[in-house]
């Protein structure tokens, strides 16, 4: 019975390790795409000190994620790159949908993105 306990302590706690490891890649399964890619963008961005926003391609630039308040400011301290084929032109459902990705990937780059600029802004005044 001595010689149980402690293989039994063993088992539980290496079912336990492998339960915890198995819920991690199920969460990083669970994982939406798009946030997935903002994510690898995010850090491609910072490795490259490139904090510029992604703004439309069409009549009117918008900067998707960025309020209409802080639009000005987001341009001049960030910066702008223009994402392609996020015109304003649609022709077909396949476009349909890959504009909203691309809208939606934007949103979620551009709040990221927008806050980091803004902190590393404020981290150079403090150093000066």
């Amino acid at each position: 019975m001595n010689k149980i306990k402690p293989l039994m302590s063993m088992v539980i706690s290496l079912m336990a390790m492998i339960q915890l490891c198995g819920c991690e890649n199920q969460s990083q399964l669970e994982m939406d795409p798009v946030q997935i890619k903002v994510a690898e963008a995010v850090k491609e961005a910072e490795l490259l000190g490139d904090y510029r926003l992604y703004a439309t391609t069409g009549r009117r630039m918008t900067l998707p994620g960025i309020s209409m308040n802080d639009n000005q400011q987001a341009k001049a301290l960030c910066g702008v790159q223009y994402m392609i084929e996020t015109g304003d032109v649609i022709s077909t459902e396949e476009q349909r949908d890959k504009r909203k990705y691309l809208i939606d990937f934007m949103t979620s780059y551009n709040q990221v993105i927008f806050e980091k600029c803004k902190k590393l802004l404020i981290e150079q005044d403090h150093n000066q």
